[in-house]
């Protein structure tokens, strides 16, 4: 079915006002964007912008998946689900939807009383035993997305597997006939039922039992980018001593996004008014977490002056921190294939391990679990270089909440030293060697980028480049042949003469391409190797 096909049958069908005015308002290139696929799941569930269409988020899509899910739970005794949402446009609408369509198809909802992170429902999965959990979230993406994230019975999201069953029984789902039962009836006969502060209490328990020490001279400044982390973060930090400072503005919900238009903590814009109530409170620290509260983003104040942390940088402090005042037997830390591998050097002087993953912290979720069943390793930390941490088997996705709190109780231990986080990482790299990254993104819109990003990533594979500019290729690697014991995955890794490395991928939920950098030479040395490799990159991906 093309998509004039796709327009037309959802023209015909579609009895919401909104998005029936909207898709009769469409022009043919909008048409041809919001048509040419069916939305689909990717390394983080199902992601898209709002809006009326087969390829974007909105009610007829999220009944779909819903339907689907109670399909998939039909052989299950008194099968229940665990749905929360953030801060976003739609999410306690679609939220509320997905539990009127559960509850009508005879299972059993748990919903949160109020918008929440995305950790705290991996965590509600597993508090209540529920048999899937669904989180309604787009993460750190601008205020036009939103997004539908499925977990399995053990908190973690759904691996690939389950993914493509749930995803094939969605297609046989007719969207716009999916019956949904009356939400207060559904409360009133105990088919959906709310959180409480019980289960807030045993999740902040839950992570406080990973604090390594207090944190009583420690001045923050946070901020929760208008999203969730303000129901868990600020309150846990201050319980190990942190003196906090919100950031009023972005700490109030705001599915606008109006004082940060892009949320996501790895831009260095979405600091600028916290660094200026850092500098004027004498803060130590600025946090930062997106959206859904899973990512954080950590800015240290040095002299008066700002430096951003990236999220390899505080991978590297995290791992030598926990190893260097907790005590493991065969300790392990779990990360991304495109985190730094300088990890490996710090893991190994305390005599632990580092195992590598896919990108999608459900690979480190379903790690976690392989390790505590054959009692094989201790689970130190799970971390992508994205800003994504996990300390703890309380949850089994990334955390910002614990994450926050382990970097205060760093920082502040490091200052009763006399060091900051950043004098600290200098220690680590004079003991290790420098190691410097960068990511890039290049976005491929609709369908004609759709295409050409196809076309870029076929041509990678299939005519690697043998240099990167003047930097020849010594080793290629392509995930979809496989690599070790790892799953097959759309990635690409061309290790560089001189120690440099790119590792490019497609994202598994936006239109676009991410690109990795590893530097390891002197800085002089490094700086001028990622202008001649971020060139030729460019050249690429044109």
């Amino acid at each position: 079915m093309d998509y004039k096909e796709r327009y037309k049958l959802w023209l015909k069908n579609v009895k919401d006002e909104a998005l029936l005015k909207e898709l009769k308002s469409m022009n043919e290139k909008e048409i041809e964007t919001a048509f040419f696929k069916d939305i689909e799941f990717g390394t983080a569930g199902m992601r898209g912008t709002l809006g009326a269409g087969s390829n974007c988020m909105n009610k007829y899509n999220v009944a779909k998946v819903t339907k689907a899910i109670c399909e998939y739970l039909k052989s299950h005794k008194n099968p229940s689900i665990a749905v929360s949402y953030d801060s976003r446009n739609m999410s306690f609408e679609f939220a509320e939807l997905v539990a009127k369509i559960c509850a009508y198809n005879g299972v059993k909802v748990y919903l949160a009383q109020t918008m929440m992170p995305t950790p705290f429902l991996s965590y509600m999965v597993r508090f209540y035993r529920t048999n899937m959990g669904v989180m309604i979230t787009a993460s750190h993406n601008p205020k036009e997305y939103n997004g539908y994230k499925v977990y399995g019975n053990d908190g973690c999201q759904l691996l690939d597997e389950p993914s493509l069953k749930l995803m094939k029984l969605a297609e046989t789902i007719n969207p716009f006939s999916v019956e949904e039962c009356d939400f207060e009836k559904a409360c009133e006969n105990g088919l959906i039922v709310f959180t409480d502060n019980k289960i807030l209490d045993s999740y902040t328990k839950e992570v406080l039992k990973q604090s390594v020490c207090d944190a009583k001279n420690l001045k923050v400044v946070y901020t929760a980018l208008n999203g969730t982390g303000i129901k868990t973060l600020p309150q846990t930090l201050e319980k190990v001593g942190v003196k906090v400072i919100l950031n009023d503005v972005q700490c109030k919900a705001d599915g606008n996004f109006t004082t940060c238009p892009y949320p996501n903590p790895e831009r260095v814009d979405v600091y600028e008014s916290s660094n200026k109530i850092a500098l004027e409170t004498n803060a130590d620290l600025i946090i930062a977490s997106d959206p859904d509260a899973d990512r954080v983003g950590v800015n240290v104040v040095k002299n008066n002056e700002i430096i951003h942390l990236t999220g390899n940088e505080v991978g590297v402090l995290l791992t030598d921190f926990l190893l260097s005042n907790k005590k493991y037997k065969s300790g392990v830390v779990v990360k991304s294939i495109v985190s730094t591998s300088l990890v490996e050097k710090v893991a190994k002087s305390y005599g632990a391990e580092v195992h590598n993953v896919l990108t999608g912290f459900k690979y480190i979720g379903e790690y976690i679990a392989r390790i505590l069943k054959d009692k094989s390793h201790e689970f130190v930390l799970g971390f992508e270089e994205s800003l994504g941490y996990l300390v703890g088997t309380y949850a089994r996705d990334k955390d910002a909440t614990v994450a926050s709190m382990l970097i205060c109780e760093m920082a502040s231990k490091y200052k009763s030293e006399g060091k900051t986080l950043f004098d600290k990482l200098g220690e680590i790299y004079a003991k290790f060697g420098l190691y410097e990254h960068s990511v890039s993104r290049f976005d491929f819109p609709g369908e004609e980028g759709f295409i050409k990003m196809e076309k870029i990533l076929n041509n990678l594979r299939n005519s690697a480049p043998k240099s990167f500019g003047t930097i020849k290729v010594t080793k290629v690697l392509d995930y979809e042949s496989g690599v070790g014991d790892l799953p097959k995955a759309n990635v690409m890794s061309f290790e560089l003469e001189g120690g440099s490395e790119v590792m490019i991928r497609p994202s598994g939920t936006e239109p676009l391409i991410k690109t990795y950098v590893t530097l390891s030479k002197t800085k002089e040395e490094n700086a001028e190797n990622k202008v001649i490799i971020e060139k030729a990159i460019q050249k690429l991906m044109k």
